[in-house]
């Protein structure tokens, strides 16, 4: 019998053009894809070759923009987040759900000791600037989970229980005389009013929310004059691209998110501040950062992460002479750079899900 009948050589063509797509895709049209997480091969990668090529191998393999299109949109359609820190709620929502962010917010998780030793941290800071003149302000941007428990899965809402970590902080702290703002209250009045408070993709807050909470900080600082109207500082609802939350999915879209357009921009000439804030290496992704704005103001120094971080600068600089920021470390910030940087005003802001302090605080 003849090995490659009729029927059998139409397979034959069939498995050897699927065979052959991958290399196709090397040079055919693609998706736009996540950014690749290697962009080259790494040197005598032939050395341990799977450990050297296997990595570029899977950031450019054929169809990449495709595939992982595909299976984002398969995770999507069976809610699916594959193992990763990621939950799909109602209509799409995402919610990160690494370092117990999820328990922490349903009230699941609280960490006693951790919680106690952040407010002794807090309270002792405050009694250091309260004697040198300088006023603490202390707020919590809260996880998506906990500003957006609507949107969250049956299962998950049926598990909610209080008090909370940041509602333990948020009692506790106005207890021990300490400036601090609840943040909640502000972001739901403004989701109720139909205000988009926080990314559908993403970990963070949206404008809006950016500034509401600065204005409420200011307004706690006993500065109502650094307020930053609304309409100044945002403009309508704009397709933006996914966010951190998409991208640990797979999932890539220059169009699939939402946030309002950027009318306030943060000024050029801006000039760099050297020696006041800690220096970090290069590949960490929180690198502080001070500037004077050439004009009146006082000085403020942020104490924060990613909610502050890149979202505040422009609201900064509008109105302060000098403003800095740094990364808390989970209670483990350089305290000496308040000394150096003299503020007029501190702002300490971990995020909820970086609320407890880990390992041994910073001293005071």
């Amino acid at each position: 019998m003849p090995l490659l009948l009729a029927y059998r050589r139409w397979w034959l063509a069939l498995f050897a053009a699927i065979l052959a797509l991958p290399t196709l895709g090397l040079f055919l049209p693609d998706l736009p894809g996540p950014v690749r997480p290697v962009t080259k091969v790494e040197e005598k990668w032939w050395i341990r070759a799977t450990q050297g090529l296997d990595p570029f191998i899977n950031a450019h393999f054929g169809f990449r923009g495709v595939v992982m299109a595909a299976n984002a949109s398969y995770a999507r359609a069976t809610h699916s987040t594959r193992s990763r820190p990621v939950l799909v709620g109602d209509g799409g929502q995402l919610y990160y759900t690494g370092d117990q962010t999820l328990e922490q917010s349903l009230g699941l998780l609280v960490r006693a000791k951790p919680i106690a030793d952040l407010i002794d941290v807090v309270t002792r800071l405050d009694e250091r600037l309260k004697a040198k003149g300088i006023k603490l302000v202390v707020a919590v941007p809260p996880n998506g989970a906990t500003m957006l428990p609507g949107r969250l899965p049956a299962w998950a809402k049926a598990q909610m229980r209080h008090p909370t970590e940041l509602d333990i902080v948020s009692e506790r702290l106005p207890q021990k005389g300490v400036t601090y703002v609840d943040l909640r209250p502000i972001l739901e009045a403004a989701r109720t009013a139909g205000g988009q408070i926080y990314r559908r993709t993403d970990t963070h807050w949206t404008r809006l929310g950016a500034v509401l909470t600065f204005n409420a900080v200011m307004e706690a600082a006993g500065r109502p004059d650094l307020a930053i109207p609304l309409d100044e500082a945002n403009g309508p609802l704009v397709p933006v691209a996914t966010g951190d939350l998409s991208r640990i999915l797979g999932e890539s879209d220059p169009t699939g998110d939402r946030d309002y357009d950027e009318r306030l921009n943060t000024p050029p000439g801006l000039t760099p501040l050297k020696g006041l804030v800690p220096e970090r290496p290069d590949t960490d992704p929180f690198q502080p950062y001070a500037y004077a704005t050439g004009h009146s103001g006082p000085s403020i120094l942020v104490i924060g992460d990613s909610f502050t971080q890149n979202f505040w600068p422009r609201l900064l600089a509008a109105r302060t002479s000098r403003f800095g920021w740094m990364h808390h470390s989970s209670c483990k910030f350089e305290a000496d750079a308040i000394d150096r940087f003299k503020p007029d005003i501190v702002l300490y802001m971990p995020t909820e899900r970086s609320l407890p302090c880990k390992g041994q605080p910073s001293g005071m």
